[in-house]
Order: C-alpha cells, then structure tokens, then sequence
C-alpha cells in the first residue's frame, strides 16, 4: 500500500502503483489513483489533488449523484463521467440507510440481492470500457473514484490490476485496503448496531458493505470473471475488444522492472 499522508485516510485514496505482477515486474507509481469524491476533500486535499499532476478524472457515480453533490472544477484535467452502476436489475436494490438497516428475512433479501449485482457489474459495463479506452490512449495519470471510491471503484480498480498482470491474490488484497481506511467507520456502526446484530447476524454484514468491502464480494467478483472466461487474457478480449498483443502492450506501458 503506497499512502499519501496528505490525504484523510476516510477518503480512502491511494494509488495501484508498487504491485509485483506475475511477470516480475511492478504497475508503474503516479499513473493509477483511487479514492472516493473530490467533493469531500478540503482545501488542503484539493490543492494536493492538483499538485499529483493528473491528466484525467473519472467519476463512476451516476448523473443523479453529480447533481446533487458535483465536485470541485479542475481546470485542464480531462473530467470523464459515466456510472460504473450495472443498469439490468440495479434499480431492484435499495442503497439507502434504510435499505442496508434491513434485518431478518429483509435483510437476507438485500445481501442476496447485493452479491447478484456484484457479480454482474464486471459484465458489459459501459463505464469500465470507457475506463479503458482512455488507458490505452495514455489519458493518464487518472484518478478513478465514485462516492465512497471502495464498490464501483474497487471494482473498476481490480480490473485495472488484473490487467497489468497482478496475481488475484493481491488484487482481492488491494481491493479490502478500503477496510484499514474505514476501520473507524465500521467499527462505530458496529458498535451501534451490537445488540441488533447479536439477534439479526445478517447485520453485521450489511453493517460491513454500508462503510468497507467484503471478502466474499471481492471473491464473488473475480470468481464470475473466471468462471465466464476461464481467463483474464479472454475476458478482456470478449468483454473489452482488447486482444493478448494489446494486453501486453498495455503492460509494457504501465509496469516497469523492480526496483527502477
């Protein structure tokens, strides 16, 4: 994990740069970041944002949440927006608080629900094509967040590294980091919630998918990636149109050789 003190740690940021891929090489630093809404950054970290001196930005939130909460303007940086939500049955799962305070069999429903539809987001996502497209075209340092920068992105930043070539392993590691950056977060809604949850276990899960990531989600993910294309060179040729040549390609791109 490469963190940048100059950020809150409840903002979840930090960049994908430093993983050792199954070539012996690492994702080059200062080209990936992730992290949750440049709105709630302070003065302080939106200067610092500015000083990383990023070519893009991509917003995986939906037109809704822009609206209602835009983030700070960044002159000079390319803004890409375009939700990295999964459009077929997505309406079916109710995110707000009362949604995931659901208990007993309500809340059995809502994680049922929630592990569909993450298994469906790797599939046919517009957002994450775009995502791409402008990875190849080296529109990049980029920074890619959504509201909380741990679900849409998470996911979005898991293909990212699957693609330069890290191990699935330390993909799913990467992927619940967002879980030491909001321990505090959880652990206070656990907290509230222990005596709901000592009757309603199902809670506790809900509890942990409201402010961290799962291990179980993260697993529900690669396996529907694996399970579909037995690979990560095919899943990314039938899903993103981007061949084994331009798989490497993109490697030799944005991995370098330890220690340089």
């Amino acid at each position: 994990m490469i963190k940048d003190t100059r950020f809150r740690d409840k903002l979840n940021f930090r960049q994908l740069g430093g993983y050792v891929t199954t070539e012996g090489k690492s994702v080059k630093e200062n080209v990936f970041y992730r992290s949750g809404a440049p709105f709630r950054m302070n003065e302080s970290e939106i200067e610092a944002l500015k000083q990383l001196g990023l070519c893009a930005i991509m917003d995986l939130r939906s037109n809704e949440e822009i609206i209602q909460r835009p983030d700070p303007e960044f002159p000079n940086i390319l803004m890409i927006k375009h939700s990295g939500a999964v459009s077929e049955g997505g309406e079916e799962i109710n995110f707000s608080s009362e949604g995931m305070n659901r208990i007993g069999e309500g809340g059995r429903e809502q994680l049922a629900l929630l592990k569909n539809y993450y298994a469906r987001m790797p599939f046919n996502n517009q957002a994450f094509r775009i995502l791409f497209e402008h990875i190849q075209k080296g529109d990049v340092p980029i920074l890619i967040h959504c509201a909380s920068g741990k679900d849409r992105t998470g996911v979005a930043c898991m293909l990212i590294l699957l693609a330069l070539g890290v191990d699935r392993e330390i993909v799913l590691e990467d992927y619940l980091l967002t879980n030491v950056y909001q321990r505090d977060a959880i652990q206070k809604k656990l907290e509230e919630d222990k005596d709901i949850i000592l009757a309603h276990p199902e809670r506790e899960e809900l509890d942990r998918m409201t402010f961290g990531v799962t291990e179980e989600i993260g697993n529900i993910v690669l396996d529907a990636i694996f399970n579909e294309y037995g690979s990560v060179e095919t899943y990314f040729e039938k899903e993103f149109n981007i061949n084994r040549n331009e798989l490497q390609r993109l490697r030799s791109l944005y991995t370098c050789l330890l220690y340089t």
